[in-house]
């Protein structure tokens, strides 16, 4: 495959080479930019951030263990394909580990704390696309915050990279009118509202909910595409 312009140039960045290579790459694979199951060269990856080989291939290594990448060779490789099977597994993930944690956090927060889910919500309604990602992102990792440890944290951070490849198809931030900004927006201040409570199971019901509405929506736009 002949690489068009999917990912932008981080050449002269002021941050680590592997890093700035990560984020593009995911940003890329997320956004759609690098399709599902397309196969790309090393080398044309290295010529369109300009940077050499050695960071591209510890980028891709960091990707392949968030399940965005798959390594075929040594100078090439994929962006993982889309499947029900894998966004089932990714779901039970999901309420295996985030929904406990979620619940042992209501109610057990600083007023720093409070301040940030405050922002991180406003930040969810950004115009900027990938400001409003990003704070939604770090939202959801608030809500387990003050009952994670270090083991949660990174195996949460795995399976929401993996997530998120799948939330883009359905909840695209670059494709939003008005209202479903606000009613995204409303359905996270229900999320922070409980978490503020001292209602560990409203916590994790409501979670819950959330996450099984978000998956069957991304069930019938997956089904429909495996059905192709």
């Amino acid at each position: 495959m002949t690489m068009e312009r999917q990912v932008r140039s981080v050449a002269g960045a002021n941050a680590s080479a592997v890093d700035l290579v990560t984020s593009e790459v995911r940003r890329a694979v997320l956004t759609g930019a690098l399709a599902p199951g397309a196969n790309f060269s090393i080398r044309d990856l290295a010529d369109q951030l300009g940077v050499s080989h050695i960071p591209i291939r510890e980028a891709l290594r960091r990707l392949e263990s968030q399940g965005l990448i798959i390594l075929r060779q040594a100078r090439s490789a994929s962006v993982a394909p889309l499947s029900s099977a894998d966004l089932a597994a990714i779901y039970r993930l999901r309420y295996v580990i985030e929904l406990p944690l979620a619940g042992e956090s209501a109610g057990k927060r600083t007023p720093t704390e409070v301040a940030r889910l405050e922002a991180l919500l406003e930040g969810t309604r950004d115009h900027d696309p990938e400001v409003a990602w990003q704070a939604h992102y770090d939202f959801h990792e608030a809500l387990v915050h003050p009952a994670a440890n270090e083991w949660d944290e990174r195996i949460l951070h795995t399976v929401w990279m993996a997530a998120e490849r799948y939330t883009h198809l359905v909840f695209d931030p670059t494709q939003i009118t008005e209202e479903e900004r606000v009613r995204r927006y409303e359905t996270h201040r229900v999320l922070l509202d409980a978490a503020l409570a001292d209602d560990p199971d409203a916590m994790i019901d409501l979670l819950r909910a959330h996450l099984a509405a978000n998956e069957a929506k991304i069930r019938t736009h997956i089904d429909a595409l495996e059905q192709l």
